[in-house]
């Protein structure tokens, strides 16, 4: 086998193997302008094969035949070539183009037809640089006019892809100039057929320099829309877990809301029914406990009445606490927005009533700063968290409780406040806001506190956390939706 015929050969394997890989790309989504690269290479081979009778001693009659095929193949890819670049440029051909486009395959036709683009003569054609003889088809009038046509068509295509890549659209720019090149082998393939230079015909390699310019901007083209589904497809995970956890936070604030909701409508029927006779057995207590004194009843006696006295009105206070949890629980959230420093202000005063001089409270807030939470919900949640901070000083020595706010980036506002008391183990921690969970004594709390003021957080869009360490100290780290100014 002579070199021309194995370039053939290489070059027409390759275009069917383009043409394959192309016609299967544009089954996709935005690719369907592939469908038309895919009948260029399906063309390019067509005349690269149709090229092995002149290099192969074939019989005359099969070579005009498969210069006919050839002939019609270029003008077939030639029609592909302009639904490629309108589909790649997207640009709508007006009717009249698409009539003379029409025209082309009406050409193609009539090239298969004897006598009319080729006869029954052949020519040989000689290559000494490469030891080769060709056997050639000899061109009557029309299809020299059809060739010319041809090159004419490739020229108005070269013309739109220069156009297009002047306008801007850079991958317009290799196939314009690889298609440069099917111009050039072109006039070589003319220059050799007219005998003046001993030249090989090399068109069927001028085909292929386009179609592996366009294979190549496939890959790549591949390769940025994976490498965009990938970052697609990192965000939208990203975004399902991100999601996930918001829905789940939003889920257990819910049940924790509806969970404090049904214990408080739960106390307040309790409360109706038991306000009144505790009133009563509260009410003899205390005639008890001074008829004892006059009537100088045991010391003993009269300390039970006492306990018995204390013990009615924590019952008392804990369905109070009780009836107040459930009706903080079940408020409204969406209820316009709250100055901080206010409701700050008042809570710190309520604390430092309780714990006294022994607790110094400090409070460092933006002037101005809102959040979208009703003023009664964040008095509950800050007073819940400033007693519990000023509990947290041991009794025998002074402590520091600090409630601070700044600004996050997520247009949210972050409210701390700290304590140097004795902090939390990691098992206290974990239960923290469990409803009924206490480490005070007897009496002293009822466990509520942080249960009703985490609901309250994330009912409203924020969130509660502690972070502790025993001995340390604790910081309650609250997060609310900040509202704008004039709210």
């Amino acid at each position: 086998m002579n070199v021309p015929a194995a370039i053939s050969i290489a070059a027409g394997a390759l275009a069917i193997a383009v043409g394959l890989v192309a016609r299967r790309f544009s089954r996709a989504p935005g690719w369907g302008d592939q469908r038309w690269f895919g009948l260029i290479a399906y063309g390019a081979a067509a005349y690269a094969f149709g090229n092995l009778p002149t290099t192969l001693n074939a019989a005359p009659r099969i070579v005009t035949l498969l210069s006919r095929v050839q002939l019609a193949a270029v003008l077939v890819q030639l029609w592909a070539w302009f639904r490629y670049v309108d589909a790649l440029l997207g640009r709508r051909p007006p009717p009249w183009e698409r009539r003379a486009l029409l025209g082309l395959f009406l050409l193609a036709a009539l090239c298969l037809a004897p006598g009319l683009v080729y006869g029954d003569a052949t020519a040989q054609h000689v290559v000494p640089l490469l030891g080769t003889r060709y056997t050639e088809a000899v061109p009557m009038a029309g299809g020299e006019l059809l060739f010319a046509a041809g090159l004419f068509g490739a020229v108005v295509v070269l013309v739109r892809l220069v156009a297009a890549w002047r306008r801007g659209r850079d991958e317009a720019g290799p196939i314009a100039l690889a298609f440069a090149a099917i111009l050039v082998f072109g006039v070589n393939d003319a220059v050799a057929g007219s005998g003046v230079l001993p030249l090989p015909y090399l068109l069927d390699v001028g085909f292929m320099v386009p179609v592996g310019a366009v294979a190549w901007g496939l890959t790549r083209r591949f390769v940025a829309d994976a490498e965009l589904l990938h970052g697609l497809r990192a965000r939208l995970e990203s975004l399902v877990e991100e999601r996930t956890r918001e829905l789940a936070k939003a889920e257990e604030a819910l049940h924790q809301a509806e969970r404090l909701a049904s214990l408080g409508q739960f106390a307040a029927g309790v409360a109706h029914e038991v306000n009144n006779p505790a009133a009563v057995v509260t009410a003899n207590l205390r005639f008890l406990a001074e008829t004892a004194l006059e009537d100088g009843a045991p010391p003993e006696a009269q300390a039970s009445i006492r306990d018995s006295i204390e013990a009615m009105r924590r019952i008392n206070a804990l369905v109070r606490r009780l009836v107040d949890a459930g009706r903080m629980a079940s408020m409204p959230t969406a209820a316009g927005a709250s100055l901080v420093n206010g409701v700050a202000e008042q809570a710190v005063a309520e604390a430092r009533a309780r714990t006294g001089e022994r607790v110094a409270y400090a409070v460092r807030v933006p002037p101005g700063a809102q959040v979208r939470v009703r003023p009664e919900a964040l008095h509950q949640i800050l007073s819940a968290l400033l007693l519990n901070a000023g509990d947290a000083v041991p009794p025998g020595r002074r402590g520091r409780v600090e409630l601070a706010a700044e600004r996050t980036e997520a247009g949210r506002l972050r409210l701390s406040v700290s304590d140097d008391g004795a902090g939390m183990s990691p098992e206290v921690r974990r239960r923290a806001f469990e409803p009924f969970f206490t480490t005070k004594g007897e009496g002293q709390g009822s466990g509520l506190g942080l249960s009703v003021a985490r609901a309250l957080a994330e009912s409203n869009g924020g969130e509660l956390r502690l972070e502790s360490q025993e001995g340390r100290g604790t910081v309650a780290v609250l997060e609310l939706p900040e509202a704008p100014p004039g709210t």
